[in-house]
């Protein structure tokens, strides 16, 4: 490489009325090389080598984290070292975990392509059971997650229950409401016992939610039977809760209520 006090005899040479090759002959650098530095300036300072961050120590760190949870998400373990201290990179900590676990997902099968909504054309809802992060809290309460999605944006809002029965679903579709400021044109779910009845491929919403709908001034729409990846929106965001935000949530500390787990939620998300 180069040395400065290469570049400045380079210099000096040329303010003498020196040609490249001359100068080139001189201080046995390529005439190319000697064009360039000319026209691009000094050569830059060679980088200091960094030592290792991704020490032994950290990377204990990160085997215990996926003994414990073996599905979390590489960018909460970094969060939680940089919050200890760890000063590397969020891509050392991603090959440092797939070292450890190897890759999360493998290749589908198939190619899929998502359905498409515009703007405030859909949201989608429904309950995720958890009833053994309940057990893991200690608490002796059956827990439910309603997760409620914007299609288009992928907005999204979870509230912790104790019930999936009509009241309570009706409850988490208000609170979406609030939280957004407005309604959707279409609320679409699974087929609901709550919600309505099954007839063949038809399914009957029953007179409180037609009311509901009514009131609100939305369309309530379930998927077919067997189509659950027509609401896949809700579906996905169940996943990174459960291998995500409840394995943080357990790691900061066990929650002390329901409203606890609540808040934590909203500031996660947000």
């Amino acid at each position: 490489m180069m040395t400065q006090e290469t570049y400045m005899k380079i210099k000096d040479l040329h303010s003498q009325g020196w040609t490249i090759n001359e100068i080139a002959d001189e201080t046995g650098w390529h005439p190319a090389t000697v064009s360039d530095r000319l026209r691009n300036g000094p050569p830059s300072e060679r980088r200091e080598s960094k030592p290792t961050v991704m020490t032994e120590q950290w990377r204990e760190r990160v085997v215990m984290m996926l003994e414990k949870w073996p599905r979390l998400q590489a960018v909460s373990i970094h969060n939680k070292l940089a919050a200890s201290g760890f000063e590397g990179s969020y891509p050392t900590v991603v090959r440092a975990v797939r070292d450890v676990r190897g890759p999360r997902f493998r290749a589908a099968d198939s190619v899929s392509v998502p359905i498409h909504t515009d703007p405030g054309e859909e949201a989608q809802f429904d309950f995720c059971d958890l009833s053994s992060w309940a057990a893991r809290f200690g608490w002796q309460i059956n827990l439910v997650a309603f997760g409620m999605i914007l299609s288009w944006s992928r907005w999204r809002m979870w509230w912790f229950t104790t019930a999936e029965d009509r009241h309570h679903t009706f409850e988490g579709v208000v609170r979406f409401f609030d939280a957004i400021g407005g309604v959707p044109t279409v609320c679409r779910t699974d087929r609901m016992g709550a919600l309505g009845r099954s007839q063949g491929r038809r399914f009957e919403l029953h007179a409180p939610t037609v009311g509901f709908a009514a009131h609100h001034g939305v369309k309530i729409a379930s998927c077919q039977a067997g189509d659950a990846k027509r609401k896949g929106k809700v579906e996905r965001p169940f996943r990174q809760l459960q291998e995500t935000f409840l394995p943080e949530v357990e790691h900061d500390g066990v929650p002390v209520d329901l409203d606890d787990l609540n808040r934590r939620a909203v500031v996660w998300l947000d």
